[in-house]
């Protein structure tokens, strides 16, 4: 297998910011960070999007990282500006993440930076979403 595969970001992010407390506490439950828009609502969905680099030599990965907190159809329910709450409350823990240390085997985060700030982006169903992206440095540990 190849090393570069070894470097991937996301299941260290699903995991951490989906048990963190603060995120966990703006969301209203725990089970509400992933991939996949899924209910319940409100809901944190972190994907990868095209862009970024790999180093072939060094297996460093810059990953651009989109989170997206979404509302429900009835978005009074959940409105913009708890949505955007959600959002900088994750992007604030997921900044950290490069201070925190990890075991051996385990993905390192060097860094994480703006790529694009966060906006307001309704869903074409009407959906409210609050979007922002990140590019995320990482290697095998």
């Amino acid at each position: 297998m190849s090393r570069l595969a070894d470097a991937d970001p996301l299941p260290r992010i699903y995991a951490h910011l989906g048990g963190h407390p603060a995120v966990i506490a703006e969301l209203g439950a725990a089970g509400r960070v992933g991939s996949a828009n899924e209910p319940p609502y409100p809901r944190l969905l972190i994907n990868d999007v095209p862009g970024g680099s790999e180093n072939l030599t060094t297996w460093v990965v810059g990953m651009p990282v989109r989170l997206e907190a979404l509302g429900t159809l009835d978005g009074p329910t959940i409105g913009k500006e708890k949505l955007r709450l959600i959002l900088y409350v994750a992007l604030g823990v997921l900044a950290e993440m490069p201070a925190i240390p990890v075991e051996a085997g385990e993905v390192v985060i060097n860094h994480v930076g703006s790529s694009i700030a966060g906006g307001y982006v309704p869903l074409a169903d009407g959906r409210p979403r609050y979007v922002a992206t990140v590019t995320v440095t990482a290697h095998p540990g």
